[in-house]
């Protein structure tokens, strides 16, 4: 619309340039005020003409940005990895088990559960097929080996060395015993109703006298021949100790 107008502007003031030249009737305009209308209409058209140009400018700038090419098609980057050396690695802390066992220290069974007045001492290990012998008729209580396997008896001596009865009650002292063969694995010793059993021995020993108290263990067939170190791990509520026997 705004085009138009002015184009109606320009046609009017030329015609009427041409009727005051040729002397038709109307309004007579001087000389300086033809001069006056031709620049006012120069003026107009240039001001379009620059309009129009810059709509173009702007037109033609918008259309090379939506030609630039998508971000997607750029190449990428490539990241340089980070090169780990052997100074970076932290080396793994102790763990509590291995200072734990750091800590266990060789000590008697008497000194580690506190019995004063005896010394017991390892007098050595069997090999059976059941344990006590057969025979007699005092016989209270007997186990025999489980199949393919061979019982191992760890036998100790108590002796009373005090001036009077020694009462030992290994029950309200919650010993525990494990056994480990030629350094295996340690395994609990088995839980029996024999009455020498030193892991639940309740009983008194007069003064000058000995007991012979027994641990046993089940051990597999193929290996009752090769028994070489054999080492005593006790507990008593949350302190572990060690007694190595040979």
């Amino acid at each position: 619309m705004k085009k138009w107008n002015i184009l109606g502007m320009i046609c009017i003031m030329t015609a009427v340039l041409p009727a005051a030249a040729c002397g038709v009737t109307g309004v007579e305009l001087t000389e300086e005020q033809n001069s006056q209308i031709v620049e006012y209409a120069a003026g107009l058209l240039l001001k379009y003409d620059a309009n129009h140009h810059g709509r173009l400018v702007e037109e033609k700038e918008e259309d090379e940005e939506v030609q630039q090419p998508p971000a997607e098609d750029l190449a990428p980057v490539e990241e340089k990895e980070e090169e780990i050396t052997p100074e970076d690695v932290e080396e793994p802390e102790m763990t509590d088990a291995v200072e734990e066992q750091e800590e266990e220290v060789e000590r008697t069974i008497e000194e580690f559960y506190s019995i004063e007045g005896a010394v017991i001492s390892y007098t050595g290990y069997e090999i059976k097929d059941s344990y006590p012998d057969s025979g007699g008729d005092d016989l209270f209580f007997a186990m025999n080996a489980s199949t393919g396997c061979k019982l191992l008896i760890i036998n100790f001596d108590v002796v009373n060395t005090g001036g009077g009865d020694l009462s030992i009650d290994m029950v309200s002292k919650e010993s525990k015993f494990r056994v480990s063969i030629n350094g295996a694995m340690p395994k609990y010793a088995l839980t029996t109703m024999l009455m020498n059993d030193l892991a639940s021995y309740i009983g008194t020993i007069p003064s000058g006298s000995s007991e012979n108290l027994v641990l046993v263990c089940e051990i597999p067939e193929e290996e009752a021949d090769l028994v070489e170190t054999i080492s005593l791990l006790m507990r008593n509520g949350s302190e572990e100790g060690r007694l190595t026997l040979n």
